[in-house]
């Protein structure tokens, strides 16, 4: 799996010097939640960011590929506020390859970029870290699915032609965990994120 994501960093490395592809680095933050946890609300902060390339299709579609780091999971409110044991929560690392295909609008012909743009598309997720304080997950918490496939949604507002802000919804399709046998409903994760897209 590790060399997998050396070569994969390798074929992004090579193609944002071709000149078809536009590199870009991708920094942000995400709220997180999972269904079946019993812990609600997108409570649980996090940090995503990596490595983006686009492809340009006909007139304003295009086509894109990112790698990145991704913190999901779940976080309980403060039920007693100024007292730590009362939040409960599980950390999920992820490092998510998403497919994304766009459309943009609005093109500044002096300026030579589009302001606006909405996207969607599909992502493999690889869990390769997971933690909780909360005793009935800690139990089976081992036994989490590490792959995932998601789908997302999202939207950007250009700035400039360097800098984009990106929102964008992410869902898993498939469940992180179940277990019928003893009463445990099917775990499935999303997160809301915010990026900040500089083009290289």
């Amino acid at each position: 799996m590790k060399a997998f994501y050396i070569l994969l960093f390798c074929c992004f490395s090579f193609m944002s010097q071709a000149q078809k592809f536009d590199g870009s680095i991708v920094v942000g933050g995400t709220a997180s939640q999972i269904d079946g946890d019993n812990l609600a609300g997108f409570n649980k902060i996090g940090l995503t960011g990596g490595m983006r390339l686009e492809y340009a299709l006909e007139n304003n579609l295009y086509a894109g590929l990112e790698m990145l780091y991704t913190a999901r999971g779940s976080r309980s409110g403060l039920t007693n506020p100024g007292t730590a044991s009362s939040i409960t929560s599980v950390h999920l690392n992820y490092i998510e390859i998403p497919l994304i295909f766009g459309i943009k609008d609005w093109y500044l012909e002096d300026e030579k970029y589009y302001k606006v743009g909405a996207e969607t598309g599909l992502s493999y997720g690889y869990l390769f870290g997971a933690s909780s304080n909360d005793s009935a997950i800690t139990n089976y918490i081992d036994e989490f699915k590490t792959s995932d496939i998601s789908y997302h949604l999202g939207a950007f507002y250009a700035f400039t032609k360097r800098w984009t802000l990106n929102a964008r919804y992410t869902r898993s399709v498939v469940t992180l965990y179940e277990d019928e046998a003893n009463d445990v409903k099917a775990l499935r994760s999303y997160y809301w994120s915010v990026r900040a897209i500089f083009r290289l």
